[in-house]
């Protein structure tokens, strides 16, 4: 754990240079048109038992529970970082696969949607290991490779869960040509999008793994800022340098230490 955390404050004072040398636009969050009576019309709704998403770690959306806390708190510093340099989309990736990546993007999704001054939308771009609709207790009527291969239209895949500025955009299936679905023009169209659509929308994408497979690095130019999540007691030193190597040049806005007695975030 203290290689880890030497590995990241080298990277961290590395960013934290590289942001005093850049000058950015400072985004204004309109308070005057809140979301509190948004209503999805034509996404699929779904109902979902607290007790089973408490069982997969999704938690944000209890506010009994004390561990909620640590993603309100995560919300807060996220947001700050993606306001003051007018960023609307977020990547959440990890080293490798179960490090808790999809379970951080998602409580961090719900966490964002209870703040009135924008709706999330969150995307399962793992086109490998699509799993966000798993933390939901729900199977997808369609995912995002349907969309991709041309079989039906994007407003059948969204889905609505019953957190009201929420909307979610699943996968269902795999595929082994990921990168290049990831790097295809109906991809980059779509990225756009759903980023331009609403200028409140906050956008963020679960990615597959840094270490596995090139999908992240093929598809992290599309997106604004970058979020590591890595695993106490599982990543190694060379996993967290490997990974920051890779991040270079991108908006690597922090780090969350997940499976640790305390959570460690590190923002830059």
């Amino acid at each position: 754990m203290d290689r880890i955390k030497r590995a990241l404050e080298k990277n961290k004072s590395r960013k934290q240079q590289a942001l005093r040398e850049k000058v950015v636009p400072v985004k204004v969050v309109s308070k005057t048109n809140p979301h509190d009576e948004i209503e999805y019309t034509q996404s699929r709704h779904i109902q979902i038992n607290q007790n089973l998403l408490s069982e997969n770690r999704i938690i944000a959306g209890n506010r009994s529970d004390p561990r909620a806390t640590s993603f309100r708190l995560l919300r807060t510093q996220v947001l700050q970082s993606m306001r003051e340099n007018n960023w609307s989309s977020l990547a959440i990736t990890g080293p490798g696969v179960g490090v808790g990546k999809t379970m951080v993007a998602t409580n961090l999704a719900i966490s964002m949607s209870h703040e009135v001054n924008q709706t999330v939308l969150l995307v399962d771009l793992d086109l490998r290991r699509p799993s966000i609709h798993k933390n939901f207790n729900f199977e997808p009527d369609y995912g995002l490779l349907d969309y991709l291969n041309g079989d039906v239209e994007l407003q059948d895949v969204f889905v609505n869960p019953p957190f009201k500025r929420l909307l979610l955009l699943p996968g269902r299936g795999a595929t082994k040509e990921s990168s290049e679905l990831l790097s295809s023009p109906i991809m980059l169209d779509l990225v756009k999008e759903l980023k331009s659509r609403y200028e409140s929308r906050i956008v963020i994408f679960d990615l597959p793994p840094l270490l596995n497979f090139d999908d992240a690095m093929v598809f992290l130019p599309n997106v604004d800022s970058t979020l590591l999540v890595i695993e106490n007691g599982k990543n190694t030193q060379s996993d967290v340098q490997n990974s920051l190597r890779l991040l270079e040049g991108t908006n690597l806005i922090g780090t969350v230490l997940n499976k640790a007695d305390e959570v460690i975030r590190d923002y830059y």
